[in-house]
């Protein structure tokens, strides 16, 4: 090979390197003593960044370069139009210290000029450093679609360049003239982007950075064009559909458009697979929009919502305007409640709300209640009751309040974007059997041997209840259904007990007042009868009456009171007042002794009172009965006018409407015959006087119980033979 001139043998060994890709061939070629050149030549300079100005003209800059032995000549920075080629020296600095220079060509707003710098020391030129280009960018009006802006690049350094990661390159945008504003951020190695336009017929620059680890920036040239808005908003994204409880209203809110040249939304209203346009709301952060017209009661509130600019296109022009969604944003729909006397729930179900893109994470059910319709439900508080998933559109309410309007609305809940909406308010009432204020057991009182009546006290109730008796079993054990009676706005029922031995066995009684849904709704006190004995006592003429206690009022007892009946057909009378403690009574019966002897008693507990009702209430014993027996004297002879002149029986305690008595002669003939015990024999035979002699007699009488005494015997009448 031939001797080159430096510069020229420079640029012939770069070009080699870059062709062939090997320094071992362009040292060989190129230097005579190859060990001692390439182990002295100083090393090429970090080339930097390029930063294209609005004349064309380009500036590089570079890193300085380590020169231990002061052999620096100087710097050589070489151009081309072309990534490969040809390049020319296009300047040659001899300061060290000197590091970028401006290409005072116009070129840079033409396309991408290509720049790499070598180091000229005193033993020869160095190695080329790495090859960069200006950016060149080209901003054009979009044809599809319209109303962008196409921007093109192209990348500052070669595909083969070890680049750090993490790149990306600044999209700037000038709007208005002298404003400068970062628009969008793309990654290292995308040329290419599409800017959609939000201006109405506006020249607009753009430009391209690229900021570097090492400290500088690459700046592309400033592109511009006249560019117009061609493009409609994007679909605003609805957030919610509410019903305001105080005012019965649809409340749409959706979010601000993320288009900025946005001004305005048009709301539509669904109706089923029909859309009608309702209203225009102007201004991008406008976001709510209040249906006045709807009613909540009839079913769920749907809506669409578009988005317009205010560009115009088409023909005729027309702002540009967005589609809408797909489908219907609807509101949750919570229609009328059924309830039946006696449920136990509130079934609720509900329409599903409808548009958001993740669907519904859960529903909140919400609950209060109003004693009547009078109060209103938008002034309630009201109380979370559960939360049910996103799929379920039912649930059943146990803890509702009875005889009240329940009223209810549905919270649907988005986790994903933190939306809400809630549904109308529904309200139900649920009637409910109104218990009687108080039941109170009045009495159980024995009427006879076979029969108790039981006596309950109730407070008013509008609402028909079912009184059930129950006896508990003699020896203390369970309870015994007897009867159940129905009663409504009653102040007493009487339910009677016609399976018992009431003069043998004290019972013990409840009553259980239960509703029309089966619930009981009170029970009363136990009470237990009083079972009264007795013994009558001949020698003493005394009857002893005994008692158990009564049980139990809910205050206690006053005093017992004893009633006497004297024979079968008698009248009972208060016979006397004793303690609440006492449990025997004696009654002497010896001046009662042309009564029968048939004595029956009954022991009354009086109440001392109770704090429910206004009565003293009374409980009666069953009826003890004691027979003294009848006492007879039968005289064996009569004088006629003589101090007996009458022959007849004294009888004590018998029942002298049960008495015969028959006087016969000897030959069994009636002389004479009565019954009445005040009538004796006055010892004629239909108005003649008998005979003097023996005459048979029969006497009857039967005592208190029916009992019959029959005396038979002989009298002697005679005549008064002193008169």
């Amino acid at each position: 090979m031939g001797t080159f001139t430096t510069p020229l043998r420079s640029y012939f060994c770069h070009m080699t390197l870059r062709i062939h890709h090997t320094l071992i061939l362009l040292l060989a070629s190129c230097v005579l003593d190859m060990g001692q050149v390439f182990a002295q030549i100083l090393p090429p300079p970090e080339i930097g960044c390029t930063q294209v100005f609005p004349t064309g003209n380009v500036a590089i800059n570079w890193s300085v370069i380590d020169d231990p032995n002061n052999d620096f000549v100087q710097y050589q920075l070489y151009e081309s139009t072309q990534p490969n080629g040809p390049f020319s020296l296009l300047t040659t600095e001899g300061d060290i210290t000197q590091l970028d220079y401006t290409d005072p060509t116009v070129l840079g707003n033409a396309g991408p000029m290509y720049y790499f710098i070598t180091t000229l020391d005193n033993l020869g030129e160095s190695t080329t450093s790495d090859t960069i280009s200006s950016i060149h960018l080209s901003a054009t009006p979009s044809t599809l679609p319209m109303g962008y802006a196409d921007l093109d690049w192209n990348a500052p350094y070669d595909q083969e360049a070890t680049l750090p990661d993490g790149l990306e390159y600044e999209v700037w945008k000038e709007y208005p003239a002298g404003t400068w504003t970062m628009v969008g951020t793309l990654p290292y190695g995308v040329t290419t982007w599409q800017y959609e336009i939000q201006h109405c017929n506006e020249f607009l620059n753009f430009q391209i950075r690229l900021q570097m680890p090492i400290g500088c920036s690459f700046v592309s040239n400033v592109a511009g064009n006249t560019f117009s808005d061609f493009q409609p908003p994007l679909v605003p994204e609805i957030t919610s559909i509410s019903i305001d409880h105080t005012t019965n209203d649809a409340v749409l809110q959706w979010n601000p458009s993320f288009s900025a040249d946005c001004i305005g939304y048009l709301v539509y209203e669904c109706d089923g697979s029909n859309v009608y346009f309702l209203d225009t709301i102007h201004g991008r952060t406008n976001t709510q929009f209040v249906d006045l017209l709807v009613n909540p009661a009839l079913g769920p509130t749907c809506y669409l919502l578009a988005a317009f600019d205010s560009c115009f296109s088409g023909l005729p022009p027309s702002p540009n305007t967005s589609t809408t969604a797909e489908v219907c944003n609807c509101s949750v729909f919570l229609p009328n409640i059924p309830y039946s006397l006696c449920d136990d729930q509130v079934s609720l179900e509900w329409s599903p709300y409808i548009g958001w893109s993740f669907g519904v994470s859960y529903y909140n059910i919400y609950h209060a209640s109003a004693p009547d319709i009078s109060v209103p439900f938008n002034t309630l508080t009201y109380q979370l009751v559960d939360q049910v998933t996103g799929a379920q559109l039912y649930y059943d309410h146990f803890g509702f309040d009875s005889n009240a309007y329940n009223v209810y609305y549905i919270e649907a809940v988005d986790t994903i974007f933190g939306h809400t909406a809630v549904s109308n308010l529904q309200a139900v009432f649920t009637p409910y059997p109104e218990p009687p204020d108080k039941v109170y057991m009045a009495s159980a009182s024995v009427l006879d041997d076979t029969m108790i009546e039981v006596k309950t006290a109730v407070g008013f109730t509008p609402d028909p209840h079912d009184y059930l008796l129950q006896r508990k079993d003699i020896n203390g054990g369970n309870w015994e259904d007897i009867i159940t009676l129905q009663g409504q706005s009653i102040h007493e029922i009487t339910l009677p007990d016609v399976n018992v031995n009431a003069d043998v066995f004290s019972y013990t009684y409840r009553v259980i007042c239960e509703n029309t849904c089966g619930d009981v709704v009170d029970t009363t006190l136990e009470a237990t009868t009083i079972l009264g004995n007795g013994l009558a006592d001949p020698q003493r003429l005394v009857n002893t009456v005994v008692w158990t206690e009564y049980g139990d009022w809910e205050i206690g007892i006053s005093n017992y009171r004893i009633y006497r009946t004297i024979g079968l057909d008698g009248s009972e009378e208060l016979l006397a007042t004793v303690s609440a403690g006492a449990r025997s009574y004696e009654d002497d019966v010896a001046h009662l002794s042309n009564a029968p002897g048939e004595f029956c008693y009954r022991v009354e507990a009086l109440e001392i009172g109770n704090t429910l009702f206004d009565t003293a209430y009374t409980a009666r014993s069953n009826e003890i009965c004691l027979s003294q027996q009848p006492v007879i004297w039968i005289p064996n002879a009569f004088v006629i006018d003589g101090v007996n002149r009458t022959f007849g029986p004294i009888i004590r305690f018998a029942d002298f409407t049960q008495y015969q008595m028959v006087i016969l002669s000897r030959w069994g003939d009636i002389i004479y015959e009565t019954n009445d015990i005040g009538a004796p024999w006055d010892g004629t035979m239909n108005g003649t006087t008998v005979q003097e002699g023996s005459y048979i007699y029969y006497i009857a009488v039967k005592d208190g119980q029916g009992k019959l005494y029959e005396h038979r015997g002989y009298v002697v009448m005679l005549v008064n033979r002193e008169k």
